[in-house]
């Protein structure tokens, strides 16, 4: 017993001083560390987000597609639709000043787990709102947003 105590005696630990400037040092980088993950975790919900919304917005273009061209107006222009696992509302607008073609466009908007909303639609109602057209253009963008031509054949 009385070796042991002789050892201890002899061995110097860290006062507190240093302990409190060693956690001042520390707590900034832990605090910046936390930083990066929660913005990584954020980052990586977007890209799967936006992964589900252009395979939303494909297979909307794809039902359109295989609709009668002369269906096509009547039934998609200005309509508005969801996506499974999504908090949003897309929206299908249809040119059809071209008698052998219509022009559609398709955008999705949604609402990410922080609350900030992809997309100009801001209360996700599937309509143009006071302050929301950012462009002007009279149609609702967001960043998944795809175009096509389909042909009168």
């Amino acid at each position: 017993m009385r070796h042991y105590h002789q050892k201890l005696k002899g061995q110097k630990g860290l006062t507190i001083v240093e302990v409190l400037i060693s956690v001042l040092i520390l707590l900034p980088l832990f605090t910046l560390g936390m930083q990066t993950f929660i913005k990584c975790v954020e980052l990586s919900d977007i890209a799967k987000n936006s992964s589900l919304a252009v395979w939303g917005v494909k297979n909307r273009i794809t039902t359109i597609e295989n609709t009668a061209f002369n269906q096509i107006y009547n039934t998609y222009n200005n309509t508005t639709f969801t996506i499974a696992g999504l908090t949003g509302m897309g929206k299908t607008y249809v040119d059809n000043s071209n008698p052998n073609h219509v022009t559609v466009t398709i955008s999705f908007c949604w609402r990410e787990r922080n609350a900030r909303v992809i997309g100009e639609d801001e209360n996700l109602n599937g309509t143009l709102n006071g302050g929301e057209d950012a462009n002007g253009n009279g149609q609702i963008d967001s960043i998944v947003g795809m175009a096509t031509q389909i042909y009168n054949m």
